[in-house]
């Protein structure tokens, strides 16, 4: 189901980031799914009082209840707002068959043939490595 995120929601990946590895996961994701090319992130926007640090610690502890290891999965990159990928042409969606998927958790679709420049498109949204 295509959501609306706010554009100024923070949204954080984990590994791959390189290009050819962003195209091999939404590869993959479209084997699985029948044809849609989409990568996972989590998402939110600040609660009251929340700061950026502590948003961020939500995020992450949401990614470790969806079964992201952070002992093999250290690092992670931030995309300073949701509307750098937007203004890309991504679109945000939540998995219509997973009920009990996180509200952090969403996939943004890279379209329905996506090539390399679309891969390194998405990546250029993110900064640069962060470690938990």
């Amino acid at each position: 189901m295509h959501v609306e995120l706010p554009d100024d929601a923070l949204v954080i990946r984990f590994p791959p980031v390189a290009p050819e590895g962003v195209l091999r996961g939404a590869q993959k994701e479209a084997r699985r799914t029948g044809g849609l090319h989409r990568l996972s992130v989590f998402a939110g926007v600040a609660r009251d009082e929340e700061t950026e640090a502590q948003l961020v610690d939500r995020l992450l502890a949401a990614s470790e209840v969806a079964g992201i290891n952070p002992a093999t999965n250290r690092k992670y990159f931030v995309c300073v707002r949701a509307d750098e990928l937007l203004s890309r042409g991504f679109t945000f969606w939540k998995d219509d068959e997973d009920e009990e998927e996180l509200p952090e958790h969403y996939n943004v679709d890279l379209g329905p043939e996506p090539g390399l420049a679309d891969a390194e498109r998405f990546g250029e949204a993110f900064g640069p490595s962060m470690r938990r």
